[in-house]
């Protein structure tokens, strides 16, 4: 497994299809997911610290899983079946042991980011933050070289994707098309590669619609990042 970070929420303009965009650590392999509205919008409330009048459903799910003594380990994309991404909830039971819940990936990564940012400072101490824009404010603030691994932000619940997921629907992107702060190229400047091996001519097929999502976004407003694209 590989541990991902969240890169960006996108959407097109032409046909508003939501788009997590999730970047492998220390790499330049990203994986593309499509999620509902709902979930996209689930995910971008926690990341930009946006405050709601009462609990959403993951919100819900989160404090039922605290009540009752439990709590999310991890969560990992963990199978991809045509175009249908599956994934799991790691969670840890009171008495020790692990059990793992099926559910969408939305959900999965909606749920992660519920548990909060993790940032390394200087002096090796862990700052918690609620959410990924006040993790970035505190970052910026303390002049972190997020570049560091002991200074980078991370979700303090990981988000893992298997391999073979990676295999199949990674994307690498040109190093000399990158915008310099880990995002995606410019719009108009994108081209991937299959991640890691060669696709076959039915996987290739299975997975064009990712790929044409990508190339053909007429439009891209960045939900998850400050002042990307």
């Amino acid at each position: 497994m590989q541990e991902m970070q969240i890169d960006s929420i996108r959407v097109s303009l032409m046909n508003y299809q939501r788009v997590v965009i999730l970047k492998e650590r220390n790499a330049d392999r990203y994986l593309p997911i499509w999620i509902g509205t709902p979930e996209a919008e689930a995910i971008a409330v926690k990341l930009q610290d946006v405050s709601v009048p009462r609990p959403l459903t993951h919100d819900l799910l989160r404090s039922v899983i605290s009540t009752l003594g439990a709590s999310v380990q991890h969560v990992v994309v963990s199978d991809l079946t045509g175009d249908t991404f599956f994934a799991k909830l790691v969670v840890l039971l009171p008495d020790g042991t692990t059990t793992d819940v099926d559910c969408r990936p939305s959900d999965a990564i909606a749920v992660a980011v519920r548990g909060g940012q993790l940032v390394t400072g200087l002096d090796g101490e862990e700052h918690w933050f609620a959410s990924m824009e006040e993790a970035r404010s505190f970052v910026t603030e303390a002049g972190y070289n997020t570049s560091d691994e002991r200074n980078e932000i991370r979700s303090q619940v990981p988000i893992f994707v298997e391999e073979r997921v990676l295999d199949k629907a990674g994307v690498v992107m040109d190093a000399d098309l990158g915008d310099g702060d880990g995002g995606l190229p410019p719009q108009g400047q994108r081209r991937g590669r299959p991640a890691q091996r060669e696709v076959t001519a039915e996987e290739l097929e299975k997975m064009s619609a990712f790929s044409e999502f990508l190339q053909d976004l007429p439009g891209l407003e960045d939900l998850g990042k400050q002042s990307d694209s």
